[in-house]
């Protein structure tokens, strides 16, 4: 049995409900093929990481699989996550469209230690041609100000009660509730 959260998470950013202004920068960046270092930053349930995930497979398409690393940085939060697992991908040689970047998606980045978000930055610089960092959070001014400086910040808010009503009514709908 597949949980729904999961089973009924939109795959591309026009499923994505509510935050339309942010969602259109998003579509934007899609459309454009140039991503920059990102922050999405809004309450917990609004589709911070889901937009992102959205995002990386609208341009990256079937090389998506190869080119994106996916962490939670509440459970990878240390500095070894950043030097092992972050460096070592930004590291890796993949085969991509030409303007194309290796994505690396930290959801929770707020709660990442002030010594690994140092040495991401870091990484940040080193990679830049190569990589792009997306990063969800609850509170942006938990990021370090050298890492918010190398993105651009977007805001979601959260949703109204309509929003949420509506969605939860197209999944009874599907699953015959």
């Amino acid at each position: 049995m597949e949980i729904w959260v999961e089973k009924y998470r939109p795959h591309k950013l026009a499923d994505v409900v509510g935050n339309d202004l942010t969602v259109d920068r998003l579509k934007a960046i899609a459309e454009d093929g140039n991503l920059p270092n990102i922050i999405i930053s809004g309450p917990p349930g609004t589709g911070k990481t889901t937009s992102i995930l959205c995002l990386a497979t609208e341009l990256l398409g079937s090389y998506r699989k190869n080119a994106v690393l996916e962490l939670n940085a509440s459970d990878d939060r240390g500095i070894d996550v950043v030097r092992n697992k972050i460096k070592m991908f930004a590291q890796q040689k993949v085969s991509l469209p030409p303007g194309r970047h290796k994505i690396v998606i930290l959801d929770e980045a707020d709660s990442m230690t002030e010594a690994a978000q140092q040495a991401m930055r870091r990484t940040m610089e080193i990679y830049s041609s190569t990589t792009r960092f997306a990063l969800a959070c609850n509170q942006s001014t938990k990021i370090i100000d050298p890492i918010q400086s190398r993105c651009a910040i977007l805001r979601f808010t959260r949703l109204t009660d309509q929003q949420v009503t509506q969605r939860l009514l197209t999944v009874c709908a599907a699953e015959r509730v």
